[in-house]
């Protein structure tokens, strides 16, 4: 399609539109934030609709959550990005770097014990309805979150989505799991809990340009509680006990939704 056909269909579609994937926490929440404000959407599983992955990078995005009005697109990463795109208020009242530091270490010890119950047979079940992935690539994908977001302060060019998006095939057994899911942590407490933490820059660079150190933390933090919170629902219908208490999830922009 060249560009002048793509600008005249784009006519006759509604000003605004959001191209998701199913699971995709960030998908979630942008659709919820959109709503909230009382906007209508176009709503476009890119999974099931590639011409409209291919308008997403027709217009220079490389993945989805991203939103258009009328011409103009934004990754939806970024809730502050979206508002300025639409012309609406982002209200959420964030919480301090060092209440999410702790938060997010008080979220992956909760998701270490749910992780601890799966065995070989359950981490192998589909999780995700839509869409192709399993209880071991959710698990893997929830504590690559951290992984990649100590990348990121480490090696401020490093691209996240590299390590956040690998499914990691060498990890495959409980014990895999578990020796991965505590090398994380570790680092993770060795490098951010208050007695260790070293000085954070005031910007990161992200795959949706540079952004406040403070909004990709919070991020980090909400797409990890989310995966946790799906997780810990999985774990419950196949028979244990929540893990993780609500309080956990205050001040976070959470999705309401778990999955799509």
């Amino acid at each position: 399609m060249s560009p002048t056909n793509a600008e005249s269909s784009l006519e006759s579609r509604p000003e605004i539109s959001v191209y998701w994937i199913p699971g995709c926490s960030s998908c979630v929440k942008v659709k919820e934030f959109i709503s909230e404000h009382g906007l209508a959407f176009e709503s476009l599983n890119v999974l099931e609709r590639p011409e409209a992955m291919e308008e997403v990078t027709r217009a220079g995005l490389r993945g989805v959550p991203a939103v258009r009005r009328a011409n103009t697109y934004a990754y939806a990463q970024s809730l502050d990005d979206v508002a300025a795109l639409l012309g609406v208020a982002n209200k959420h009242t964030k919480l301090s770097c060092d209440v999410l530091f702790s938060r997010w270490d008080d979220i992956l010890e909760k998701t270490r014990a749910i992780v601890a119950a799966f065995d070989a047979d359950v981490l192998q079940r589909p999780v995700i309805p839509q869409r192709d992935r399993t209880i071991r690539e959710l698990c893997v994908h929830t504590f690559q979150v951290a992984e990649s977001f100590l990348r990121q302060v480490a090696d401020d060019t490093i691209d996240a989505r590299a390590i956040y998006l690998d499914p990691r095939p060498d990890i495959q057994t409980r014990a895999d799991m578990l020796s991965y899911v505590d090398d994380v942590r570790c680092e993770y407490r060795n490098t951010f809990i208050p007695a260790n933490s070293s000085a954070k820059p005031d910007y990161l660079n992200t795959h949706y340009g540079q952004q406040p150190f403070a909004q990709v933390l919070e991020r980090g933090v909400w797409h990890t509680a989310q995966h946790a919170r799906q997780l810990d629902h999985v774990a419950a219908g196949i028979g244990f006990e929540l893990q993780i208490p609500q309080a956990l999830y205050l001040g976070l922009p959470i999705p309401n939704r778990l999955w799509s």
